[in-house]
């Protein structure tokens, strides 16, 4: 049964493609050493090579250790690389203001993010979506609240999302795997525990698939959701200009794509930033009446006039400083990189600064020629940090942007010698 999941999953989804290197985000509860064990089992048909990872959050003190013996001895007993990493989650916590949940979050994405090679694949079920999306509605959520867990982000993949928690231990219970329980799940003393322990009870008592049912809705949901989200980026792009969005034509626009539209042009000047729906019903507002300023989090204000919606922050930090290195690098194997340039291409001399009225590129691959100011909004780059990030030039003009690409006239190709390989840091 969990095998066909799997292979569903892939097929709904394309998780996976033949020479997929695939990392396992082990805890050594059941449902990741399901995933594992039976993705182990699919490689060949799937043609994936599998590895796990399994990072000691050093929470629960002599069980964190616990478990990670158990993962260790498992994947020993498996013949799986196993990536295994020890970090103090409690001090990143509090060096960093962070509940406990959400450093964890953290520290675990970005171990995960460093061993892997291709994929991480995270055993996240059909019960657990349901679980997200009951935790997200007690708490108020828009249309995106009900997508659930997503079956891909990015290079994370959730191979096991329509399976339920009640399959993965019968999986377990067939093929004879131990597992390790965290003494936490146990506890109602965290609000999905509660969920898990007394509300599905409940909804199954109604419906006895209700995860699947669930699973189910959240993919329409993901559907509607991504075409609004499309045309609210279709409008945006009509309406942004270099430092705010001219606001004439959104009251033609309904609701739903207008508030999205404001969230999309926030995001892009402040990606590190959250707004809450109470902060964009009252940008919406101030734009529909075409006045106004607003407080919104991080000391950050928004401001409507001459039809036009301004962000911007009084003590707003606009200097980042950086550095940046060239040193020859001898091409092997026709490498391209959007960080290497061919030395015999360069015309006159480098020059590394900011960007400048007037930049533009013809960037590899790209076929066009653009302007840094529409790269950088295209490319969602944060309006306070635009005129600060690294650029080198040649005689020429611009042949290289910071977190974009090479242009195509230095590009390195199969009869490039040798190149200058760039190195950042700020």
């Amino acid at each position: 049964m969990m095998k066909e999941l799997i292979l569903k999953a892939n097929q709904t989804f394309s998780l996976f493609k033949k020479g997929d290197s695939v990392t396992v985000a082990l805890s050594g509860g059941a449902d990741s050493v399901a995933l594992l064990h039976c993705l182990l089992s699919l490689k060949d048909e799937l043609g994936i090579n599998v590895f796990a990872a399994h990072l000691n959050h050093a929470i629960r003190g002599d069980e964190a250790d616990r478990d990670q013996a158990f993962v260790e001895n498992f994947c020993k007993k498996l013949g799986v690389t196993l990536f295994c990493e020890k970090l103090d989650v409690p001090k990143y916590s509090k060096d960093n203001h962070l509940s406990l949940e959400l450093a964890a979050r953290e520290l675990r994405y970005d171990f995960l993010q460093r061993v892997a090679s291709g994929k991480i694949a995270t055993a996240h079920t059909a019960s657990d979506n349901l679980e997200t999306l009951i935790f997200n509605l007690s708490r108020g959520t828009a249309l995106k609240g009900l997508c659930g867990i997503p079956a891909v982000r990015d290079n994370i993949v959730r191979p096991i999302i329509f399976c339920t928690r009640e399959d993965v231990e019968n999986y377990c219970s067939k093929n004879g795997l131990s597992y390790v329980t965290d003494s936490t799940n146990l506890s109602d003393d965290y609000s999905r525990n509660k969920i898990r322990h007394k509300v599905v009870p409940l909804l199954r008592e109604l419906n006895p698939a209700v995860e699947n049912t669930t699973i189910r809705s959240s993919l329409t949901f993901t559907e509607d959701n991504d075409f609004l989200e499309q045309t609210a980026s279709e409008h945006l792009f009509k309406l942004i200009d270099e430092d705010s969005l001219y606001i004439e034509n959104l009251s033609l626009l309904h609701n739903s794509i207008s508030k999205r539209v404001l969230k999309q042009y926030f995001e892009i000047c402040y990606k590190e930033v959250a707004l809450e729906n109470h902060h964009i019903n009252k940008l919406l507002n101030i734009c529909q009446v075409k006045v106004g300023k607003i407080n919104l989090p991080c000391n950050l204000y928004a401001e409507v006039k001459d039809k036009r919606l301004y962000f911007y922050s009084e003590n707003q930090k606009n200097n980042v400083s950086f550095k940046v290195s060239l040193s020859e690098f001898e091409i092997v194997n026709n490498l391209f990189s959007n960080n290497l340039l061919d030395c015999d291409k360069i015309v006159g001399k480098l020059a590394v600064r900011s960007r400048e009225e007037g930049d533009s590129i013809r960037l590899y691959n790209r076929g066009c020629t653009k302007t840094l100011k529409k790269l950088y909004t295209e490319c969602k780059i944060p309006l306070h940090l635009r005129d600060s990030l690294p650029v080198i030039a040649d005689e020429q003009g611009v042949i290289w942007v910071h977190n974009i690409g090479v242009a195509q006239r230095v590009a390195v190709t199969n009869k490039t010698k040798k190149a200058f390989k760039i190195e950042v840091s700020f």
